[in-house]
């Protein structure tokens, strides 16, 4: 109730501070008067004429704690915006426990697999390695190199397609 009290004087004052400012925008000129309704002008008005703002200056701030009070005391106006209900929210996991990035491997021998997959990797990588030497100092006027050479490259690519498919499998889960 107290809260609600708050919200109601927040807006008593911030009404007050706006008639205040529109009718000294008024006392200045009717263009002014007029100007302080459209966007910018109660801005635009204050800048020029800081004289005459200061009335409505200590209504305006007055909301500030006003508003503060409404939201500290609980928001009894508003049920979605209860401190208690922000502090258990807050409280509450970001994620189930059995998330796609926390997953532990649950089939046996799928870490052993994993390995000897990434172990496989690395001995294609070292023969790739060697293939593009071998490619480098190769000459096209040698044909029987370039037929072993092919022969040879047919091969990795069949290895790499293997490993590949197997660290899918691996992946996924079969």
């Amino acid at each position: 109730m107290a809260a609600l009290a708050f919200l109601i004087l927040a807006g008593v004052c911030a009404v007050i501070g706006r008639i205040l400012l529109v009718a000294g925008a008024f006392g200045v000129s009717v263009w002014w008067g007029l100007g302080v309704f459209l966007p910018f002008g109660p801005m635009l008005f204050r800048l020029n004429y800081p004289e005459i703002a200061p009335t409505s200056r200590y209504f305006r701030l007055a909301v500030l704690p006003c508003v503060l009070a409404y939201f500290l005391l609980g928001s009894g106006g508003f049920p979605n915006l209860r401190r208690s209900d922000l502090v258990e929210s807050a409280n509450a996991p970001a994620a189930p426990k059995e998330h796609y990035a926390v997953e532990k491997i649950a089939k046996s021998g799928l870490a052993e697999r994993s390995a000897a997959n990434d172990r496989e990797f690395k001995r294609l990588e070292t023969w790739k390695e060697a293939l593009r030497l071998q490619k480098r100092d190769l000459l096209n006027s040698d044909i029987q190199g370039n037929i072993r050479y092919d022969a040879e490259l047919a091969q990795y690519e069949a290895a790499l397609a293997k490993a590949t498919a197997d660290k899918n499998a691996i992946f996924s889960g079969k």
